[in-house]
């Protein structure tokens, strides 16, 4: 298939999108959501190309902050056996703080009420993430990373290989998927040393 027949394919379903959510969402009030497609036998997911990534982070019994983390199962479509935050793209009808409180809880099974989550920035770099603009914010969660279980239940098959609460002091020692380990350093100097 040439990159022209790719392109008039990717037309044809943005336009379709767009068509379908708005007569169903004045008829029907049905939502559309994302859907793969195949092109050169790889999946690719038609989407808004905007994701959310929460940075969640609470205290050890030691007092020592950790961050929230999970390693890439092999059901993701890249980074399969890295590290990341919770992360996923932004779904129709919701919000940012909204998303972010799904994809923690759908990630991890931590039920992170929407109000903690802050604002962190923007990253809409086209040179990153196959161009997908990622919304960043953080929580700060109260008690110890003991009140809280994981387990990932709640993903989709194959999401999460593994999930714990990674102390800030051993970020280093792991491989990180999206640079997260360079946004949770900035992180501790800017907020949470402050």
């Amino acid at each position: 298939m040439s990159d022209i027949v790719l392109i008039i394919l990717l037309l044809f379903f943005i336009g379709y999108g767009v068509y379908t959510t708005i007569t169903d969402y004045k008829w029907n009030l049905k939502p559309i959501n994302n859907f793969p497609f195949m092109y050169r036998g790889k999946e690719y997911w038609y989407s808004r190309s905007v994701a959310t990534t929460p940075f969640v982070f609470c205290k050890n019994e030691n007092n020592e902050y950790c961050v929230l983390a999970n390693k890439r199962g092999i059901g993701t479509p890249d980074f399969q056996g890295l590290w990341n935050v919770p992360c996923g793209y932004l779904e129709f009808n919701v919000n940012g703080e909204e998303n972010c409180q799904k994809e923690v809880f759908e990630e991890t099974n931590v039920k992170v009420p929407i109000e903690k989550f802050k604002f962190l920035g923007v990253n809409t770099n086209p040179t990153e993430n196959k161009q997908n603009v990622s919304i960043r914010y953080y929580a700060i969660l109260d008690g110890n990373i003991n009140d809280y279980k994981l387990n990932d239940e709640n993903s989709e098959e194959n999401e999460v290989e593994d999930i714990k609460w990674i102390p800030l002091n051993e970020v280093k020692n792991y491989e990180w998927a999206f640079n997260h380990n360079l946004i949770i350093d900035e992180i501790q100097r800017t907020i949470l040393n402050s």
